[in-house]
């Protein structure tokens, strides 16, 4: 594996236009850990980020940042300027890219996921060459991001790829650390054959585990194969056991849930409305106060403030708000749902700019701004993010609840 320095241009290959716009299998979902990786994180973490700037910093001024107002009485937010800066990069690794999970590592290095990742060169006029792939992974190190990814410096892959079909290609979905070792859910993707932007399918769940602190692959197993459901797009953690979200892949997506013991990570038990399967149970989604399906995107954040669990989830594909739900459990039923945040950048540029997958970080947090939330900005103009790196770049803003 050779990180990346420089590369000559580049055209992305057409796996990866084929899945740049994306409706990514993420909810956005963070749990809190407990203990020393929690606490040896969040301190590294503020501790770059009290003064949420970096020293000498220039804040890129994105497209379309035009001023989001507050909705919510109950919630105060603001962009986040260190995490913004932090990742307003020129070359030697990631440029820009979507999904943006995050995983505290037990040493306090901070690991970032992406899906679909420009590498290569950005411009000083934010102009760019570079091939795309299918996923990467960033370590942050204090100020320092170190990306990886597969092949070579002439011929960079993803890297991370299913072991069993070169023909199919993995979006990473959470993960979490269990003794002494990384586990992530992927998504698996394949190609319809078809042309278009939209020529992909889901193919279903897998389970990588990785050697820390190398971030080595050492195992890779199947959770789910099916082009219905996709699963661990958030993992929210709670004593010994770990709660999986996943969603049911339609346009108007549904949340459906299972678990498993920390002991035991391939022993996943699925959510039936009242109780745990050993089997997937079809059709039982998690339901709002009403009684009605909640209704999610492709990343969603479960975690917990006080007694209250929490579930930040964006609009259905393309949309611009951003709620939050309240529960008394990980599983529901979901109420008060509040609109925290309106994207502005969605339907600027004629249009063709829309966000995606917003997705909480509690395990990132400020002290007197509240915790990171982050969502994927891109365009139904593929070639204009090669006149413009900083469109397929997440935005980064502190959200905390006022009072």
């Amino acid at each position: 594996m050779d990180r990346l320095a420089s590369f000559k241009r580049t055209l992305p290959r057409n796996s990866a236009f084929r899945n740049l716009l994306s409706l990514r299998i993420v909810m956005i979902t963070k749990k809190y850990l407990k203990g020393l990786i929690l606490l040896t994180t969040s301190l590294i973490v503020l501790g770059c980020a009290k003064d949420d700037s970096l020293p000498d910093g220039t804040p890129a001024e994105k497209p379309g940042n035009a001023e989001a107002k507050d909705i919510s009485p109950n919630v105060i937010t603001q962009e986040a300027t260190y995490f913004n800066n932090l990742f307003n990069l020129f070359g030697g690794g990631w440029t820009g890219g979507d999904g943006a999970y995050s995983i505290p590592l037990p040493d306090g290095r901070l690991l970032w996921t992406f899906g679909d990742t420009f590498l290569g060169t950005v411009n000083e006029d934010y102009t760019r060459n570079g091939p795309l792939i299918n996923n990467t992974f960033v370590i942050q190190d204090g100020d320092q991001l170190t990306t990886l990814y597969g092949g070579t410096e002439e011929n960079p892959e993803a890297y991370v790829r299913p072991l069993d079909n070169p023909n199919h290609w993995y979006w990473p979905a959470d993960g979490i650390v269990l003794d002494g070792k990384l586990y992530m859910f992927m998504s698996r993707i394949r190609s319809t054959g078809e042309i278009g932007i939209f020529s992909f399918e889901q193919v279903g769940t897998d389970l990588t585990v990785f050697s820390l602190p190398g971030l080595e692959m050492i195992g890779q197993y199947q959770v789910a194969r099916t082009d219905q459901y996709l699963m661990g797009v958030n993992l929210y953690r709670e004593e010994n056991f770990v709660y999986v979200y996943g969603t049911r892949s339609t346009f108007r997506k549904n949340a459906v849930l299972a678990r498993f013991d920390t002991s035991n990570p391939l022993d996943i038990r699925y959510w039936d409305g009242e109780g745990w399967s050993d089997t997937f149970v079809p059709d039982v989604y998690l339901k709002k106060g009403n009684g009605e399906n909640l209704r999610v995107s492709n990343q969603l954040t479960v975690f917990k403030q006080g007694d209250d669990y929490r579930l930040l989830v964006q609009d259905d594909f393309a949309g611009s708000e951003i709620r939050v739900y309240t529960s008394d459990s990980p599983t529901g039923p979901w109420f008060s749902p509040q609109i925290v945040y309106e994207t502005p950048e969605t339907g600027l540029d004629n249009g063709n700019l829309w966000t995606y997958n917003a997705y909480a970080h509690p395990h990132i947090e400020h002290p007197e701004k509240g915790i990171l939330v982050t969502y994927s900005v891109n365009t139904f103009d593929f070639w204009s993010l090669f006149q413009d790196a900083r469109i397929y770049r997440p935005r980064f803003l502190w959200v905390k609840e006022a009072g």
